[in-house]
């Protein structure tokens, strides 16, 4: 939900959390899919921290996840200066033969600093997660950013169809949030802090992954 602490919508101060986190994990610039991607597992893990989805619905694509509005945030984004795009161009994702912006994006830190400063003093366990899950994310090898989604528990879930829509948020109930749940499932009798949950997770995606 919007904060009355920033003049910006939910879906900017997301993006511009995630590139920031994504740069602090030495991932930047960040590819539009990497973008998705991690915008994604935002949603879908945010529960592993107690905290609640900012978008808990998803229309599945066989290419991964694609958020319209994130895209449209982040373009207009770019068109105020506060995020540069890099080698913009668009590229056809043969598995949904849908046109998809292929750029690599970038904070523009003198624009942004003040406002990033802000949000981390206001949702400071929100930020302190998604600075988590990027530096998880930072794991994964380069040819995997951007593709291990599809084989999350939540995406990959056989009920529901290509096109058809994943939902995690409080109305499909907790136990339908399959990648929550796997994350929470590792190293049973253990006490794990919610962050190694998170690297536990991102490597169980990577090794799925490599195995197809």
């Amino acid at each position: 939900m919007p904060d009355a602490a920033f003049n910006e919508s939910a879906q900017t101060v997301r993006v511009l959390s995630l590139l920031d986190a994504l740069a602090a994990a030495g991932l930047a610039p960040t590819t539009a899919r990497a973008l998705h991607e991690m915008a994604y597992l935002a949603n879908v893990l945010a529960p592993v921290f107690d905290l609640s989805p900012l978008d808990a619905t998803l229309l599945k694509r066989n290419a991964g996840p694609y958020y319209p509005e994130l895209q449209y945030t982040t373009d207009r984004l770019v068109g105020r200066g506060l995020v540069e795009a890099i080698d913009l161009s668009y590229e056809l994702d043969e598995a949904d033969q849908r046109y998809r912006i292929a750029a690599r994006y970038r904070l523009v830190r003198p624009m942004v600093g003040p406002a990033l400063e802000r949000y981390r003093q206001v949702r400071a366990l929100e930020a302190k997660f998604v600075d988590e899950l990027a530096f998880a994310y930072s794991s994964l090898s380069d040819d995997d950013q951007g593709h291990v989604a599809n084989s999350d528990a939540r995406y990959a879930d056989v009920s529901v169809d290509t096109n058809g829509v994943i939902d995690f948020g409080q109305w499909a109930g907790a136990e339908k949030n399959f990648s929550r749940n796997a994350a929470l499932a590792f190293a049973p009798g253990r006490l794990l802090a919610p962050a190694e949950r998170l690297y536990l997770y991102l490597d169980h995606l990577q090794r799925k992954a490599a195995h197809g």
